[in-house]
């Protein structure tokens, strides 16, 4: 009976062993159809699953419809306190919204926290008239700063993200995560985003978020929602914890319940997986370059900036660096002339890169050192004929 129980209990021993390494071999997963986690500050990609699916939004457009209005304020365009005059096309968008009436007078900033905490249309629309003139100019002006911003699986057909009888309104979730780093850039626009509930036309209308990952997820302040029949149940959120903010999307998931599981657990992944490494320090010398015509033959090359980069815990020794020179250099060479860039790699994959300068100045030789040189030269070359 003893070497029996021994017998079961290492064989317990090694089934529960074989379980641990197979959890740990499994790959970390999310079920939405396509979902994105991105560091807000650098724009790395920490988690990528058919990032550049092509799929309709919904109401995450409206993100793009934020960030374009956040720009006209920063650029003395317009002011959150500007009176907008609602249109008759903003009093008729559907789905979502605060019931504007055209004719009637509301600030932008109010216009702003119902368009991002509610996801009101019609606030969209009156926001989108006001920046662009029409909205489709604005439109215009949305496809423009995707393009701008590297969006390449992005078309813009509207401000809303409200679904279309004719043309094709889609985007990734890699691209909402890159419109989402420049909207986080905004801190106004988190201090709408970050509220459960607000109010607006003098304090007497209540509006309430449709982000259920505020109060869900420590640190969450953010972002936007969206659902339609045809995207399912999107979101992209964002939450910070101490200096590190972190960018979430899924879209295409199941459930309200499931969108912001799914983020969650992003996010969770994120800050638990990941730490932020100094990779290198600026002005630290990686190599040594050729210079023409100088009165040294060569320059030191050295980082133009320090490099840090998320990387998964107790990986740091796994990053590789490429030195890359793209500039041939000739006498005379100032200090601090770009001549190329240090790339670093993990696993095949870039994490970034910083820029290499040179470290001296390098005068041009004179002219009887060039004439010794080019003899020498000829001799050396003679003999190795």
């Amino acid at each position: 009976m003893l070497k029996l129980k021994r017998i079961l209990s290492g064989f317990l021993f090694i089934l529960i062993l074989s379980l641990a390494v197979t959890v740990q071999a499994a790959e970390f997963d999310v079920n939405s159809k396509s979902a994105v986690l991105m560091d807000a500050e650098t724009g790395q990609v920490l988690f990528n699953k058919n990032g550049d699916l092509e799929l309709p939004p919904a109401s995450i457009t409206k993100i793009m419809t934020a960030l374009l209005a956040m720009e006209a304020i920063d650029s003395g365009d317009v002011s959150l306190d500007d009176q907008v005059t609602v249109s008759d096309l903003a009093e008729s968008m559907g789905g979502s919204q605060i019931w504007l009436e055209a004719g009637e007078k509301i600030s932008l900033k109010e216009l702003l926290k119902a368009m991002m905490i509610p996801s009101a249309n019609d606030a969209a629309v009156a926001v989108a008239e006001y920046i662009g003139g029409t909205e489709h100019n604005f439109i215009r002006m949305m496809n423009h700063k995707a393009k701008e911003l590297g969006m390449n699986h992005t078309s813009f057909v509207n401000a809303t993200g409200l679904p279309v009888a004719h043309g094709d309104h889609h985007t990734s979730a890699l691209d909402i995560a890159i419109m989402a780093k420049e909207l986080v850039k905004h801190n106004q626009i988190l201090d709408f985003t970050s509220k459960r509930l607000d109010y607006i036309r003098k304090k007497s209308y209540p509006i309430y978020t449709t982000n259920n990952l505020l109060g869900h997820f420590p640190g969450a302040d953010g972002l936007k929602t969206g659902w339609t029949e045809k995207a399912g149940y999107c979101l992209a959120g964002t939450a910070a914890r101490g200096d590190l903010r972190l960018i979430a999307v899924v879209m295409g998931t199941e459930s309200a319940d499931a969108r912001v599981e799914e983020t969650a657990k992003l996010l969770n992944y994120g800050f638990r997986a990941f730490n932020k490494a100094l990779l290198i320090n600026s002005a630290i010398e990686v190599d040594k370059v050729p210079v023409q015509k100088g009165k040294e033959l060569e320059v030191a090359v050295e980082t133009a900036e320090s490099f840090s980069a998320m990387i998964e815990r107790g990986t740091k020794d796994m990053v590789e660096q490429e030195v890359e020179i793209s500039e041939d250099l000739e006498a005379p060479v100032k200090k601090g002339t770009k001549v190329g860039k240090l790339i670093f790699k993990k696993e095949g994959s870039v994490l970034g890169e910083v820029g290499l300068v040179t470290s001296n100045d390098v005068e041009k030789a004179g002219f009887f050192t060039l004439i010794w040189r080019w003899i020498v030269d000829i001799v050396m070359g003679f003999f190795k004929k």
